[in-house]
């Protein structure tokens, strides 16, 4: 299983926790409020500015070589369906 973590923050100004795992080829995203929630939310469809958020998270690790390129080109195929 591979677990990416990643944070932005809200138009209200507090940091939203990402976290994104791969298992069998399968994506689960799940958020959280970093102050005001205890639990993580899943997310099964994901808008495409959050989309593009994590693209860029994982194209950043790549170009480090830590995950292979087939991650990205699966995000990039859930960029063009959505």
């Amino acid at each position: 299983m591979k677990i990416h973590d990643w944070k932005d923050r809200t138009e209200t100004g507090e940091n939203r926790l990402w976290r994104a795992t791969k298992h069998g080829g399968e994506w689960k995203f799940m958020s959280r409020l970093q102050k005001s929630e205890e639990g993580w939310t899943d997310h099964e469809i994901l808008s495409i500015e959050d989309l593009n958020v994590f693209r860029e998270v994982l194209f950043n690790k790549y170009q480090r070589r830590r995950i292979p390129w087939e991650d990205v080109l699966t995000i990039d195929k859930m960029i063009e369906e959505a």
